[in-house]
């Protein structure tokens, strides 16, 4: 080893907090930096502990997909941690997940450690103070080596190729002013009717200019070239470890790193931490890459392909020869502000761009959770003819099943998945029919046997199924014949070649086949029948939306806390929680609650709520935990956690809903009917197709087996399944 390389490693100086912790010049407030180049010793208990709490808030913040090694370089691996200062809470949260010293959490990434069930956001939060305590007292290798020097430092002199620029600009505003115009812009407007020759071919230079002429060739002006420069300011050590470890398609390990410098792999994790660090500074303080970063982040908006954000910025696929990757897996690498995976890009992360999505698609989907793709606003791109393929792409992506222009968003049961086909179909269809429609394999036996257990079907024939709200008495008869010949012309119809068909075969008149073809569940305009649209409804009324229920006084909108909470992130709403609060798009709210104003904003494709973090952190809430938003009439917002599940279905279905646990059938069947917005008196198999209508079907599967205890006519006990009704149906 050089004994350039072994001073970097055993430098040791006096220390200041970005020293101990280079990413802040990334993550921080411009105008706290100062704060963060004060020594770490020199200043009062007071601001140690406060500015401990700011490097933990900021790290939950902005640096989520780093390891605790990369956020705290200086950590000791033998640290014991239960040798530091930490409530029993955190104790007892590192026992369960078997952490004893620091070296067990070294490897893990922030959202890991978020992620660990029964541990709140406050917990984490102590821990995180703890560990950025101790590696603030650590000495760490220095792995910058910036250069300085005085010429550097000099403005260079303007290229001699803005000369003639320069001189069409002075000429175009020496007429302006012989006009009587100063103040004119020189460049954008017209310019003034009967300006000479000379003037107008000097504005056409202008306008005809191209920027590869203002740099006459210079090199090294694009973002890699740029990139190139930061990672020069780098030793080679810090370069290569970043390399190998954060950019490369294979990483190594840090003991096969550490192997080749003949140090250990302790050393090399606080090179890679720092490094990482120094790093995101450059494409966040300013100048040529925090502006690429920004501008990329801006591109992607919510959800973009990698393919496209290419096409915009070309030079983000130019490869960085310092360490041998394209410019957008550097950037996402070092940003913490979106995700590229899978050749899509994100912000902030995957699994917040994957709650959005699964919230629009509640917020659009039908009785049968099938929404349209026209519908959908998810995807940017800058070819709006290929929106519909994209929208189609990522939502396979993330796991959803798209027929045509059709996605199917229930499958979890048999039931789910044939309503929602044959909604789709808009016509009766046979066991086999609806198996062959499935993307996973099922017996026709076992689908015949869900479906005649399953009050939203009919069997209209030996072997065909329909929806029961189709209203079909028979395979025969005038309705279903319509039906089904509208679904074999591909949903639409002629009503004249109806007529000819049905009277032809049927001893119908033609003024009975027209009254029926403009009857629900059909409509005829302009001559064709196709099934009736009017009561479609793409954005959901409250009483009608997933996960939101009625209080006396509030609504409330039932959460699954995330890592992207934690961090705090804001997240997607349905449309009904901006209509309870009033807003139209471009509109934003504040809602006094008791921990301070809070966000609702329909400033985007879709309403969204601004961090409950501080909820989070108040409550110390987990990850995972069921919550309840809740939306008082009189303006005002509140946090609680949901109950925990008990296993009873009764108590549980209260839970979900955020009612009053109860035992007794009659009360409980009022609440339930109550956060629905039904009447009271509602039966009980109005309150099961409720919930199952508006999607909430844990809730009504939780019901389905205690139908009869609410009904008050047995216990609460589920009953016992059925043996194969098929056989049964088949002898009929």
């Amino acid at each position: 080893m050089t004994d350039e390389l072994v001073r970097g490693f055993d430098d040791q100086r006096p220390r200041s907090w970005l020293d101990a912790f280079p990413w802040l010049k990334g993550v921080a407030e411009p105008g706290t930096l100062p704060t963060w180049t004060e020594m770490i010793d020199g200043v009062s208990l007071t601001t140690r502990i406060q500015r401990l709490a700011h490097v933990s808030e900021l790290a939950m913040e902005r640096l989520t997909q780093w390891t605790v090694g990369q956020i705290f370089p200086g950590l000791n691996p033998e640290l014991n941690l239960l040798e530091i200062r930490l409530p029993a809470r955190a104790v007892n949260a590192l026992g369960r997940n078997s952490c004893s010293t620091a070296g067990d959490l070294i490897p893990l990434r922030l959202y890991e450690l978020m992620e660990w069930r029964q541990i709140g956001v406050g917990t984490i939060d102590s821990i995180l103070q703890a560990l950025a305590d101790s590696s603030a007292s650590a000495t760490t290798p220095t792995v910058t080596t910036l250069a300085s020097s005085d010429e550097e430092q000099q403005p260079e002199a303007p290229p001699a190729q803005l000369a003639s620029v320069i001189e069409d600009l002075r000429q175009i505003a020496a007429w302006y002013a012989v006009v009587g115009l100063p103040e004119q812009p020189l460049l954008g407007a017209p310019l003034p009717p009967g300006s000479p020759g000379l003037v107008l071919m000097a504005r056409r230079r202008l306008e005809m200019l191209r920027a590869e002429e203002i740099l006459d060739g210079e090199s090294e002006t694009d973002v890699a070239a740029l990139f190139d420069k930061a990672f020069a300011t780098l030793d080679k050590r810090a370069v290569d470890v970043l390399a190998n470890r954060l950019f490369a398609d294979a990483p190594l390990t840090l003991d096969e790193i550490g192997r080749s410098y003949g140090v250990t792999r302790e050393r090399i994790r606080q090179i890679e931490g720092k490094a990482r660090g120094a790093m995101l500074g450059f494409i966040s303080e300013g100048g040529p890459l925090a502006m690429v970063a920004d501008t990329a982040r801006t591109l992607i908006g919510t959800i973009r392909p990698l393919d496209d954000l290419l096409a915009l910025m070309p030079a983000l696929g130019k490869a960085i020869d310092f360490v041998g990757q394209p410019v957008w897996r550097v950037l996402d690498g070092l940003d913490d502000a979106y995700e590229i995976e899978d050749r899509w890009c994100v912000v902030p992360t995957m699994q917040s761009a994957e709650m959005l999505t699964r919230t629009q698609l509640e917020e659009r989907a039908d009785q049968y959770g099938v929404a349209r793709l026209d519908e959908l606003d998810l995807v940017e791109s800058s070819q709006p003819g290929r929106l519909p393929e994209l929208t189609a792409a990522w939502l396979r992506r993330c796991g959803y099943i798209v027929d045509g222009d059709a996605v199917y968003t229930r499958v979890g049961s048999v039931g789910d998945y044939a309503a929602a086909v044959l909604s789709v179909g808009g016509s009766p269809l046979s066991g086999q029919e609806i198996v062959d429609r499935f993307s996973f394999d099922r017996s026709v036996g076992s689908v015949k046997n869900a479906l005649s257990q399953d009050d939203r079907f009919e069997r209209v024939d030996r072997d065909l199924w329909a929806l029961r709200e189709w209203g079909m008495d028979a395979y025969a008869g005038i309705r279903s014949v319509i039906r089904e010949q509208v679904a074999r012309s591909g949903g639409r119809a002629s009503l004249n070649d109806l007529i000819e068909y049905i009277t032809g075969r049927y001893t119908v008149t033609a003024n009975s086949v027209i009254a029926y073809a403009n009857m629900k569940p059909f409509e005829v305009q302009d001559g064709v029948v196709r099934l009736y649209s009017g009561n479609h409804e793409i954005r959901k009324a409250p009483a009608s939306t997933r996960r939101l229920f009625r209080r006396a006084d509030a609504w409330a909108y039932r959460v699954r806390i995330t890592t992207d909470h934690l961090r705090g992130s804001g997240s997607a709403a349905p449309v009904a929680i901006a209509k309870i609060v009033g807003l139209q798009p471009g509109e934003s709210r504040q809602l006094p609650s008791p921990l301070g104003p809070q966000l609702v904003a329909w400033t985007g494709t879709q309403p969204s709520f601004g961090t409950i973090r501080r909820f989070l952190m108040d409550q110390d809430i987990a990850v995972d935990t069921e919550a309840f938003l809740v939306l008082g009439d009189d303006g005002s917002f509140s946090f609680e956690p949901a109950s925990e599940p008990v296993g009873q279905p009764l108590l549980d279905a209260l839970s979900l809903t955020g009612a009053a646990h109860t035992l007794d059938p009659e009360g409980a069947r009022r609440s339930l009917a109550v956060a629905l917005g039904l009447p009271e008196p509602s039966p009980v198999i109005s309150i099961i197709g409720a919930f199952r209508e508006r999607g909430d079907e844990d809730i009504a599967e939780l019901l389905v087996g205690i139908r009869e205890h609410l009904d008050g006519r047995g216990s609460a006990e589920r009953p016992k399944h059925r043996g194969n009704v098929d056989e049964i149906l088949d002898l009929l």
